[in-house]
């Protein structure tokens, strides 16, 4: 620590006088204009004033930097807004002006489609029944119609007399409107028919070949043998 001390107090003795002699030959500056020094009289060195570093780099930086821009004290003047231009109205010639203004024209109503009438049911009325009566005796034909190549007519036969009464079905006469014989064969139908009996029904087969251009048929019968019973139907029509 002493070694320390030494060195320390020996290098501040060494750097005293080397200062000392660097400023042995340098002379004061002349201070006062008024008061000038005589030519033989220099001024000790160490009486000189030391400058100040820090206020020298302040007032540089001062002198360097650059005046503040003034701020303008008028205001910045608003673009001017545009004004539309008015579109001219176009004027009417003196004989536009004093001609009437014609009514407005009257649109015509679309006329409403009158309602469409609903279709009333077809009502088919069934051909009146044909029947044939002698006394109390009586035959009817029900119906005509075809089953493949034949006109099958239904005959119902009843006997509501005291008596018996008896019918040969070969000798059943079957005409059509030209006045031509017709063949048929009879099924179902009874050779005799018992008194106050009930109804017997049974059919009429004929060929449809032979009713080429027939549109209605006659059926006779009479009992046999005594041939009191006449009976006789006619205007059937023959099925297409």
């Amino acid at each position: 620590m002493s070694a320390f001390l030494f060195t320390a107090v020996l290098s501040a003795c060494l750097g005293y006088l080397f200062g000392q002699r660097a400023l042995s030959g340098v002379s004061s500056p002349v201070t006062d204009s008024g008061n000038a020094a005589t030519s033989g009289e220099v001024r000790d060195p160490r009486t000189v004033p030391l400058v100040n570093e820090a206020q020298v780099i302040t007032e540089a930086e001062a002198k360097l930097k650059p005046p503040p821009t003034p701020t303008p004290l008028v205001a910045a003047t608003p673009p001017p807004t545009p004004t539309p231009t008015p579109t001219p109205t176009p004027s009417l010639s003196p004989e536009l002006a004093e001609a009437p203004t014609p009514p407005p024209t009257p649109v015509a109503a679309t006329p409403t489609p009158p309602p469409t009438p609903t279709p009333s049911p077809v009502i088919r009325t069934p051909p009146p029944q044909q029947i044939a009566a002698s006394g109390q005796v009586s035959m009817q034909v029900l119906s005509a119609r075809r089953e493949g190549g034949q006109v099958v007519l239904n005959v119902a036969m009843q006997n509501n007399s005291a008596e018996t009464v008896r019918f040969l079905y070969s000798f059943m006469n079957i005409t059509d409107d030209n006045g031509r014989a017709i063949n048929a064969l009879t099924q179902g139908l009874p050779g005799e028919l018992p008194p106050n009996s009930q109804v017997f029904q049974g059919t009429i087969r004929i060929p449809a070949s032979s009713l080429a251009g027939s549109r209605a048929l006659s059926v006779s019968l009479a009992d046999y043998p005594s041939r009191r019973h006449q009976l006789r139907v006619s205007g059937i029509p023959v099925p297409q």
